[in-house]
């Protein structure tokens, strides 16, 4: 085991979309927990920095540079003696060797494998992410106590979020339900007259008022939804990932597609409705409490594909995605909501 004295300074490396990225924070807390006393820095992919910045197990947030130089100078004058690297990518790797990190701990690389790491830990996806992301605190001796994510939301997030809600006038004490019908690839994408059948349920049996969330390229996408239903929701589809955070910290409950905001409702602890119908279940439905995952799980490719592999199999995962029902929510969202 590295004793906690040995390591005062420490660099988390990890360049991932949103939802990857929410699913590391529990390295975050594990590492803190054990190196009480390190300056702990996470470095994150250009426009990840909100899903981190307000963590308090952190005191530096980096973001990754395209200029190889600069980014071994950035990473180099602050002399971190331990590199954490949370994906299996030799280059990352390099760029700590040429910083000068001289403990370095990460998964082997496909490129280089075990070269240039002082510690290298097998990549198993054979499991959920976060516990991934997990086997590389492990692997330094690192009890953990809690595997679920957490994102922490700032002041700023929390004023946008009472400014937005005023403004809508959905701050009436009724119930704030999120609907994300939204998804990085079509054939992951419930489909938009389910979302609304969905969504004038909820408003008339709950009295709820309807949040619909998109991406900023997810516009059409959202309006479509608005276009089938007999209830006025509210589209949001340029909130900043602290902002959506902040969101969706104050809503009642969220369903959404497996993607990147399903991640984040999760991590700020709101009850969460997953829709599977292209992913692998193992490593990416959440597993914790308060959470629930609508899937067809008798598809023997939802534990085996990865999402790469899906690419190949559009059909199936629209076959998947039909057979989940406007009802079949409802009864999930009955057990939650009660």
């Amino acid at each position: 085991m590295l004793k906690p004295e040995q390591v005062n300074r420490i660099l988390i490396i990890r360049l991932a979309p949103l939802g990857e990225t929410v699913l590391t924070t529990p390295v975050i807390r594990a590492l803190r927990e054990h190196f009480r006393e390190a300056y702990i820095a996470y470095m994150v992919a250009p426009t990840r920095e909100d899903l981190v910045s307000a963590n308090p197990h952190l005191n530096e947030v980096l973001t990754y540079q395209a200029s190889v130089p600069k980014l071994i100078y950035q990473i180099a004058r602050r002399k971190f003696q331990m590199a954490v690297i949370l994906q299996p990518t030799f280059r990352l790797v390099l760029h700590t060797f040429l910083a000068r990190i001289p403990l370095r701990v990460g998964f082997e690389t496909n490129a280089g494998r075990k070269k240039l790491l002082n510690i290298a830990v097998p990549n198993n996806t054979a499991q959920h992410e976060t516990q991934r992301y997990l086997d590389v605190v492990r692997a330094l001796g690192v009890e953990i106590t809690d595997d679920e994510p957490e994102v922490f939301v700032n002041s700023d997030g929390k004023a946008w979020t009472d400014n937005f809600l005023k403004i809508q006038k959905i701050d009436d004490g009724n119930p704030i339900i999120g609907l994300n019908p939204g998804a990085a690839t079509v054939y992951r994408r419930w489909d938009a007259a389910n979302f609304a059948v969905l969504g004038d349920q909820l408003h008339e049996i709950y009295k709820a008022h309807i949040v619909i969330t998109t991406g900023p390229r997810e516009g059409k996408l959202a309006d479509q939804v608005v276009a089938q239903m007999s209830h006025s929701p509210v589209i949001v589809n340029h909130a900043t990932p602290m902002q959506l955070a902040a969101l969706l910290q104050r809503c009642n409950l969220y369903i959404s597609n497996d993607t990147g905001p399903m991640h984040l409702s999760t991590a700020v602890k709101t009850p969460t409705i997953a829709l599977f119908g292209a992913s692998n279940l193992i490593q990416w439905a959440p597993p914790w409490k308060k959470h629930a995952v609508i899937a067809r799980k008798e598809c023997e490719f939802m534990k085996t594909l990865s999402s790469k592999e899906w690419d190949a199999h559009p059909d199936r995962a629209r076959e998947n995605l039909e057979a989940i029902t406007p009802n079949t929510v409802m009864t999930t969202v009955e057990k939650l909501i009660q």
